[in-house]
């Protein structure tokens, strides 16, 4: 299908396992805190760009355990058939990675305010099996957490399965895929320095300086459950594609099944 975005691919791409350091179904005994995930709010934030990946990110969403996701959209994006049932915003003008991210977090409140969980994922990621309910089962992993992300940047791999804390402030790295417990995506939208910043990028950034201020922190799972598989930026350079510290090094695969290998938890 070709439109005013360029290609949208309408294939089904499979990303394999890349180096996993220690499976997850070793992980061992998680205690669990706050109201379990009965209800999910999760976006997903769509731009214009040379190839599109939304639908191959959507289908992986849909594979990997949740039954529907609001779709955010700037000009020029084109929804295909197959994702036009699910809810959609469509911003009239362009707002740049930051106001669409921050705006859509806000709209995902506003939408479903009794969500026990909201996520923002981008547009070109993909996600293993069984995610949706090893999440209910693990999430949260401790009373400081605000966000959490199952996607792990290379350079964040650890050798120990599990949830941990990665608080690194205003250096905090990608934002494929940030969960908030209702608490924290309601102080994100609120805090000062979030609802000031007016510069086009840097959603990980921002958020890390929101989390570490306000002792709400980042938490990460390793090895990776998510993969970057852009190889388009909308703001960035051509040689910003999802690779090195952009991907994750120990993705455990699309066809990895968390349910089968860790059922039980």
């Amino acid at each position: 299908m070709e439109g005013a975005t360029g290609t949208v691919n309408m294939g089904r791409r499979i990303t394999g396992p890349t180096r996993v350091v220690v499976p997850p179904k070793d992980l061992p005994s998680t205690k669990v805190v706050g109201k379990k995930i009965d209800k999910w709010a999760v976006g997903v934030t769509i731009a214009a760009r040379e190839e599109q990946t939304y639908n191959i990110t959507i289908d992986s969403f849909l594979s990997a355990g949740w039954d529907s996701i609001h779709l955010f959209c700037e000009p020029d994006v084109i929804v295909t058939e197959n994702s036009s049932h699910f809810p959609r915003t469509y911003r009239k003008e362009k707002q740049g990675a930051w106001s669409n991210w921050f705006n859509s977090l806000n709209d995902l409140i506003d939408t479903y305010p009794d969500a026990d969980c909201y996520g923002l994922i981008q547009d070109d990621v993909v996600f293993c099996k069984g995610l949706r309910k090893f999440m209910e089962d693990t999430l949260w992993p401790s009373e400081d957490t605000g966000v959490c992300s199952v996607f792990v940047p290379s350079h964040y791999t650890r050798n120990m399965p599990g949830w941990y804390k990665t608080n690194r402030g205003f250096k905090l790295w990608m934002a494929q895929t940030f969960f908030f417990t209702p608490e924290a995506a309601r102080s994100c939208v609120n805090y000062e320095f979030c609802k000031k910043w007016d510069k086009e990028k840097q959603i990980d950034n921002v958020v890390g300086r929101w989390a570490n201020e306000t002792k709400q922190y980042p938490y990460y799972f390793s090895p990776s459950l998510a993969q970057h598989v852009g190889n388009t930026s909308t703001i960035w350079s051509k040689g910003n594609r999802a690779a090195g510290k952009r991907a994750a090094s120990d993705f455990v695969g699309e066809e990895y099944d968390l349910g089968i290998r860790h059922a039980g938890i």
